[in-house]
C-alpha cells in the first residue's frame, strides 16, 4: 500500500478549525455592548403563547 503526501493546512483548514473550536467566552464577547434603553428582545407579532415559549427556551 502506498500513501501519497498530503498538503499542510491552508487558510480554509485553519478557518474551519477556528470555527469548530471557538475561543473562550471572554474572547468571543470581547467588544460586545449591552442593549441600550431603546433596544429590547421583543419580537414583533408574537402571540402571548409564542412569547412564553420563547422566554422558556431562553431559560433552558
Amino acid at each position: 500500500m502506498t500513501t501519497e503526501p498530503t498538503a499542510g493546512a491552508d487558510a480554509i483548514d485553519r478557518a474551519s478549525a477556528a470555527f469548530w473550536q471557538p475561543a473562550e467566552l471572554d474572547t468571543q464577547v470581547l467588544g460586545a455592548e449591552p442593549l441600550t434603553a431603546a433596544e429590547s428582545f421583543a419580537i414583533a407579532d408574537l402571540t402571548d403563547d409564542e412569547w412564553d415559549a420563547f422566554a422558556r427556551a431562553l431559560h433552558e
